[in-house]
Parts: C-alpha cells; structure tokens; sequence
C-alpha cells in the first residue's frame, strides 16, 4: 500500500457526487467506501474535489516560472473563477490522485 502521511490521510482522495461525499485513504483501504473513478467525474467535480484538498492540507507557495506567487488560498481562487493557473492545478492534482487510487486499487486486489 503506498505512503500516506498522517496529514495527508486527512485529505479527500476521491468524490462520490451523488452523496456529496468526500472518500478518504482509511475509507478506502477499510473496505467501508469504494473508489469512485476520477474519469466518471464531471469537471465541477474534479474542481469541487481539488479544491476540498487545498482548503484541508497546510497552507503553502507556489509560484509559475513566469508568474506571481500563489499562497494556497490564491490557488483556490484561480480553480473557481477558472483561471489558467486554477486549470493546470486542476488538471495536475487529478492526474496524481488517479495514479494514487491506481496504486490503491492493485494493493486492495493483492490482498
């Protein structure tokens, strides 16, 4: 099973639209919840989860190559108003999650 950090557990890894539920690591590896593919949400809800991730991990910078920095709070505020920065964010975070839930999905079939 990979690595999750104790703050880390503390973040959504997946979305089930039709409770508005946020699914976390112990639900998942517990058996209690199932993986809600990231391909069958819609892009509100890709936002809606990458944004619930921000507001609940530590507060931090970024910053483009070309551009301003971002505190977490700038970063939530490009995903909602759709600003390019908010895209790539988006686009960058679900690509990770669905390679993690991957790597969750092939452990739980293993055991």
């Amino acid at each position: 099973m990979p690595k999750i950090d104790r703050r880390n557990q503390k973040r959504p890894l997946c979305y089930d639209p039709r409770r508005k539920k946020f699914i976390f690591f112990r639900e998942i590896t517990s058996g209690k919840e199932k993986i809600i593919p990231l391909e069958n949400l819609s892009l509100d809800d890709k936002k809606l989860l990458v944004v619930e991730r921000q507001k609940t991990g530590p507060d931090y910078r970024v910053q483009s190559m070309s551009g301003m920095p971002y505190t977490r709070d700038d970063v939530v505020k490009a995903i909602l108003k759709d600003e390019e920065f908010g895209r790539m964010t988006v686009e960058a975070e679900v690509s990770m999650l669905k390679d993690l839930l991957s790597e969750i999905q092939r452990n739980l079939e293993e055991k």
